[in-house]
């Protein structure tokens, strides 16, 4: 699936050199690609008053700009949103926000 966005890792091998500059492939889809770009971007994002549209992935944003770059932890971001989507559609439900703490008592619970 990430593979069908551009979103998996291209990796450059030649024989004993295992090169470890690890990047985006960008060899899917440029429109689908824009669109989990964008869909990343609204998520990080604040409102007018300052609280963020989505508090779980706006701190996980945060958590991997400590020691990732920018532009690396929005690939984390579109990463998730993928996940996000693909696990909306399999299981045919809407989304719901649930912090990950909750999500841990659901499945520990079941």
């Amino acid at each position: 699936m990430f593979a069908y966005f551009g979103l998996d890792p291209i990796v450059k091998q030649s024989g004993s050199f295992a090169g470890c500059d690890l990047k985006m492939s960008k060899r899917g889809s440029p429109y689908a690609r824009r669109c989990i770009y964008v869909l990343a971007i609204q998520s990080i994002s604040l409102r007018v008053d300052g609280t963020p549209k989505n508090p779980v992935l706006r701190s996980y944003y945060e958590e991997k700009c400590k020691t990732k770059s920018k532009m690396t932890a929005l690939g984390a971001i579109m990463h998730k949103v993928c996940n996000i989507i693909y696990a909306v559609l399999r299981d045919e439900k809407p989304f719901v926000l649930i912090t990950p703490e909750e999500h841990k008592a659901a499945y520990w619970a079941a």
